[in-house]
């Protein structure tokens, strides 16, 4: 039986995408030379059928043409379905117009002649070898581009948010604009931002997002694809050097894209420029040890030193000559004591209720440039020593704003065992530094900000990167990487050491509300340098202020501490013979002296039954206190009047505290029965005037603050 032959199938090795590709390439590069080879057969047929009825050929042009015009508008269609580039759709309608135009003409006037036949080969040869190009090499160098968002679609679920526009500024930042659809919301983007960085090779917080608030369908990606603050910037100066600080904005820094970080302290300026006006808003600069808080807090100075209208005071209890000795000069109150800081937030309440009255007699009701009074920035370096419990302090962030006061609480981490959550809350805006726990900026950023993408957590590892929220800054903008000018601090002396001729005096309305706190302050006049190379040393130490009533008096100088005996030394092993040997020889010792007579003198002759002769006239007498003779007893009135008088001498002497031990001699001379209860009804008035407070502090148990002189206001009240 013979065996029917069959033919052999050939094999293939290439895979069924492999031969879809291929068979794709070949209607891609082939296709332009088929229309331009094929092409000419039936537009010469239709022109040979409709050339001897010239109705029929004109509406057949008009058919082509409108066919033509109906592929263009599907063509568009198809490629903005395809998010395809710009470029390319112009391409696709290129081709399509040609073809258009060609076949039109062609069946008008024919491809039969010399001259038609050979436009159209040559415009087709033409045309199919810049497709073939085309598709060569703008394929080649647009997959590697172009479709990386079409990559992060499929690979990280971004089906819904449609990319809309993306424009770079030239500083390492793209902004790029999308579109969430199908009911997609700016959150899941959010959600997927971490996602995206990682396909993008970006580290976290390089991308952030806004969203819309007129259309929470569009929302704004912002892409930080380069470091542009590594290397830092220079300090230029003084931003307006001699303007008031109610004029323009104070400079401190700049943001990752190059724009210049600028802060609206006063919330009213004359011209704001991209800030907006508002109120005053009070700030938390917070950051790990070594972030940059100081460094920024010491340009914030700088800045005022060199304006009108302003007066600052810093608190440091930890090391106020370290941070702003070389800025000292041009701070008007500079507090480095604890107890001196609690007195202080102890007065504020007078000076901002006195502030508050003169701005609301002009009709005012927040502070505003040229209004007499200076507006004050209160600056609280390393605020966890002083703001921690104070209740003085919450009171003082909800009030202070109306006087024309902005307060920065400096501080490592504003957790509630660091800062109150009241204070916390009445300070909106925030100055965020490196962080140890990125998620920590929840108690310095607005919640806008955190959302958006901020994320600190380089801890000290970035000196002076920051963001910076609220001050009249435009919410886009929080969670924009910042960075800190550099400055040195002898540049930074200079200009203050310059701005001393144009500051603004402290206003006679808020020095006399701080009263005698104020006019006992310590000032310096010179900044404290580190000697440079060939420079002689000079004395830099505190000095008082020319102007008595407004101005300080400068304390003597530090005294050494008191001397508290020998160090204590630690016993080595002893010998206990040697013990027991000393204590025998110090026993014999006590012996001796108690078998001698122990009052010898001029009475030793003198026996029990003898009587003792009466003391010379001039022999001094020992007092042991108790009631005094009537000729020295006070009066109520009297009593009261010299207690003022001895807290008054204790204030002009630099006293700030004392115990009610210390007017004892006072109590004894009323001529009252129950002395006890007048002097605590005297302490009762003497606090509702805030002349005195209790010290609350732990070492300070029984004792009271002296906050002003009793007779200050000349009437004894």
């Amino acid at each position: 039986m013979a065996r029917r032959a069959s033919r052999s199938k050939k094999f293939d090795p290439r895979s069924e995408e492999e031969i879809q590709e291929s068979r794709g390439a070949r209607l891609t590069y082939g296709g332009p030379w088929a229309v331009t080879l094929l092409g000419p057969l039936p537009v010469e047929l239709g022109h040979l059928a409709l050339t001897g009825n010239p109705t029929a050929l004109a509406l057949a042009a008009l058919g082509l043409a409108g066919t033509g015009i109906a592929v263009c508008r599907l063509m568009s269609h198809i490629d903005a379905k395809a998010k395809r580039p710009k470029d390319q759709r112009l391409w696709h309608q290129a081709n399509a117009g040609v073809v258009t135009g060609a076949v039109t003409l062609g069946t008008v006037v024919g491809v039969d002649t010399p001259a038609t036949a050979a436009a159209w080969f040559l415009g087709g040869v033409g045309m199919a070898a810049a497709n073939n190009l085309w598709s060569k090499f703008y394929k080649a160098g647009s997959e590697k581009s172009a479709s990386r968002w079409e990559k992060l679609e499929s690979e990280i679920g971004l089906a819904k948010h449609e990319l809309k526009e993306a424009n770079s500024n030239g500083k390492g930042t793209v902004i790029a604009t999308v579109e969430a659809k199908d009911g997609a919301t700016g959150d899941d983007l959010a959600r997927r931002i971490p996602a995206m960085a990682s396909a993008l090779k970006l580290g976290k917080g390089r991308i952030t997002h806004t969203v819309d608030d007129d259309d929470s369908s569009q929302v704004t990606l912002r892409v930080q694809v380069a470091d542009l603050l590594k290397e830092g910037f220079p300090w230029r100066g003084p931003s307006a050097f001699g303007a008031s600080i109610g004029d323009v904005p104070i400079r401190t820094g700049r943001y990752e894209d190059g724009e210049d970080v600028l802060l609206n302290l006063t919330g009213m300026l004359r011209d704001p420029g991209p800030l907006s006006n508002g109120n005053v808003e009070h700030c938390i600069a917070m950051g790990v040890n070594g972030a940059g808080k100081t460094q920024g807090n010491q340009l914030i100075i700088t800045e005022c030193g060199t304006r009108t209208e302003v007066s600052v005071i810093v608190i440091d209890c930890s090391k106020f000559q370290q941070d702003f000795g070389h800025v000292r000069h041009g701070i008007e109150w500079p507090i480095d004591k604890k107890d001196a800081a609690r007195r202080f937030f102890k007065i504020l309440p007078t000076a901002i209720e006195k502030r508050t009255d003169f701005l609301a007699a002009k009709g005012m009701s927040k502070w505003e440039p040229g209004c007499g009074l200076n507006f004050l920035v209160i600056i609280g370096e390393e605020a966890a020593d002083f703001a921690a419990d104070n209740e003085h302090y919450q009171k003082i962030l909800r009030t202070a704003r109306a006087a024309g006061i902005w307060i920065l609480t400096s501080i490592q981490r504003a957790t509630h065992n660091n800062m109150d959550t009241d204070s916390r809350a009445n300070s909106p805006a925030g100055l965020c530094f490196g962080l140890r726990d990125g998620a920590d900026s929840q108690y310095c950023l607005p919640d806008e900000a955190v959302e958006a993408g901020a994320w600190p957590q380089w801890g000290n590892r970035k000196p002076g990167y920051h963001y910076a929220a609220g001050l009249g800054i435009p919410e886009e903008r929080w969670h924009v990487t910042a960075r800190t000018e550099l400055a040195s601090k002898r540049d930074q002396a200079d200009a203050v050491t310059a701005g001393a001729e144009i500051r603004t005096p402290l206003d006679t309305i808020t020095a006399d509300a701080f009263g005698d706190l104020y006019a006992n302050r310590t000032t310096f006049d010179t900044p404290l340098l580190p000697k440079e190379e060939g420079e002689t040393e000079q004395p830099q130490q505190a000095s008082p202020a020319p102007a008595p009533t407004v101005t300080a008096t400068t304390p003597a100088a530090e005294a050494a501490p008191a001397y508290a005996g020998p160090p204590e030394e630690e016993m080595d092993d002893v010998d206990e013979d040697t013990i027991a040997r000393e204590v025998e020889e110090l026993n014999e010792m006590l012996q001796n002296v108690l078998e001698e007579d122990p009052e010898p003198g001029e009475y030793d002759h003198l026996r029990i039954e003898d009587e003792i002769e009466p003391p010379a006239d001039d022999a001094p007498v020992l007092s042991l206190g108790g009631d005094a003779d009537d000729a020295d007893k006070l009066t109520s009135e009297q009593g009261r009047q010299e207690l003022y008088q001895r807290l008054d001498k204790w204030v002009r002497e630099g006293k700030l505290s004392f115990a009610p031990r210390e007017v004892t001699d006072i109590l004894l001379r009323v001529g009252l029965a129950d002395t006890k209860r007048w002097f605590y009804r005297e302490r009762d008035r003497l606090i509702a005037d805030g002349v005195i407070s209790e010290d609350e502090s732990d070492e300070g148990f029984g004792r009271y603050d002296l906050l002003r002189s009793p007779l200050s206001g000349g009437d004894g009240k």
